[in-house]
């Protein structure tokens, strides 16, 4: 059994609801709509989790993402 792939890309705010993150979760090339509230966003940016700066989206319409963390 292989070890398992994460990584985090943000899509952006909620278009109803400005106070949610929009969020894919991608295991292994499947991805996972999720959503966070726009503060836990903001705090784990502080924290250096995300590893853009957040203010725009690239040419795939993600806004921010995270390093690729591996399973060991």
């Amino acid at each position: 059994m292989s070890n398992k792939r994460l990584q985090i890309d943000v899509k952006g705010f909620h278009e109803e609801n400005p106070n949610l993150v929009e969020l894919n979760l991608i295991v292994d090339g499947r991805n996972c709509l999720c959503y966070t509230s726009k503060a836990n966003y903001k705090a784990l940016m502080y924290d250096g989790f995300f590893i853009r700066d957040g203010k725009e989206k690239d040419s795939a319409g993600v806004l921010n993402t995270t390093k690729v963390f591996e399973e060991r």
